[in-house]
């Protein structure tokens, strides 16, 4: 019984090695699409074209390896989302012998010269993005799609646009690898690429803008954001900004497990908290509820800074327009000052069973009056007192300045 071959040709013939070369030259039984078999000369040789789901072959590949050399060409990596990794679900192991080479991922960001260590890599071809959701893709930096016909460049910016991502700059790359037809081109928005028609074969680029100490710059935030991030990352008036060290911690509080949790910011401030949770729910929604029109400007700069499309800035008094919003399965009270129980009680009371709500406050009043209400409708609640310290620096050293102790209480929503 013979090995099979899986031969990746890369971008093209030019690709191959001498060893592919030797490899394909003396097989008895060449397998391949259409196009990658026209490559070679099959003369004396049997051809076996894959039309169609390749499923349909094993068998006979099966029956034909007993006592014939098979190679089976693939384009780009075999097991880059290809025909390696298919026939891998089918043989053992032991009896096929890989031979990777260039993927078409690798070529597209060698041709634009860009790194991709950090890209997400999304294949829409056929069935292999059954549950996939664009979604999903909000806070990627970079994302290459494997197109096909259907799922094209068009398809992918229409999906983008529906799905609200902020990914503004586009590049598809047409026929890597062949001289006469490769074509790159750029885009700055997805209604430009949903405009071009475009040559197939081909992989779409996009980008999303990144964050600087300076603001946007034209690639993306999402591999440098974190819990806390420094407060001067965010605009904010007259510091009505929750602290990152407080931030971090009231976060954790929130418990913001799933990627699709709805949260209710109430008294959003400068919205810092509201955008750090966007980021840590990209199919999720939040609600930054600012009763004071002048900061809602700050809140809708740093939702755009940092390109969270699933944070809403709500200009209103609570509870104007609850109504309107989803269901929450966590409340974040930052700000409530005498109306703190109504809110309570009336937020609360739209909170999903075992939701979260946590209050942070500054006021031992507020502290009483949260833990109060949140007991009297059985959240049991936790609270944790943080005082944090900055160091500032001095002519010969450092030393610690002080910020305000603030109290953070949270508690859980009964089931019934």
């Amino acid at each position: 019984m013979n090995l099979i071959d899986i031969i990746g040709i890369g971008q093209g013939r030019s690709d191959l090695t001498p060893a592919h070369m030797a490899v394909i030259h003396d097989c008895d039984i060449l397998v391949g699409g259409k196009r990658q078999v026209d490559l070679f000369d099959t003369t004396g040789k049997e051809v076996i074209l894959i039309k169609g789901p390749v499923s349909k072959i094993i068998d006979r590949l099966k029956k034909k390896s007993i006592d014939h050399k098979i190679a089976v060409l693939a384009s780009g990596d075999p097991l880059f989302h290809g025909i390696g990794a298919t026939l891998c679900r089918y043989f053992d192991r032991d009896r096929l012998r890989i031979h990777p080479n260039v993927s078409s991922v690798c070529a597209a960001f060698a041709a634009i010269k860009e790194p991709w260590h950090d890209a997400k890599i999304v294949s829409l071809h056929g069935k292999q993005n059954i549950g996939f959701s664009f979604t999903d893709l909000r806070q990627e930096t970079k994302i290459a799609f494997l197109t096909d016909r259907e799922r094209d460049a068009d398809f992918i910016a229409g999906k983008m646009t529906a799905a609200g991502l902020p990914h503004n700059r586009f590049c598809v790359l047409e026929c890597l690898g062949d001289s006469s037809r490769q074509k790159i081109r750029w885009f700055d928005t997805p209604d430009a690429v949903k405009q071009t028609k475009f040559s197939h074969p081909n992989v779409v680029i996009a980008f999303k803008n990144r964050l600087s100490e300076k603001g946007p710059t034209g690639t993306d935030v999402s591999r440098e954001t974190h819990m806390g991030m420094p407060d001067d990352l965010f605009r904010h008036s007259k510091g009505l900004i929750t602290k990152s060290e407080v931030r971090a911690v009231t976060l954790s509080k929130l418990k913001l497990t799933r990627p699709d949790h709805v949260l209710w910011d109430i008294g959003a401030g400068s919205g810092s908290v509201s955008v750090e949770a966007g980021l840590l729910i990209p199919r999720g929604r939040v609600y930054a509820i600012e009763k004071h029109p002048e900061r809602i400007p700050d809140i809708l700069h740093n939702i755009n800074r940092f390109g969270c499309s699933n944070v809403e800035a709500v200009n209103a008094v609570f509870p104007d327009k609850i109504e309107e919003l989803k269901p929450p399965d966590r409340i974040f009270i930052g700000g409530a000052g005498k109306d703190l129980e109504q809110i309570v009680d009336l937020a609360g009371g739209r909170l999903k069973p075992r939701g979260v709500i946590v209050i942070n406050t500054v006021l031992v009043q507020t502290l009483e009056a949260a833990v109060r209400r949140l007991e009297a409708r059985g959240f049991d609640p936790e609270i944790v007192q943080i005082q944090t310290s900055r160091s500032k620096k001095m002519p010969f050293g450092h030393r610690f300045e002080s910020l305000n102790p603030v109290w953070i209480i949270s508690g859980s929503k009964p089931k019934k």
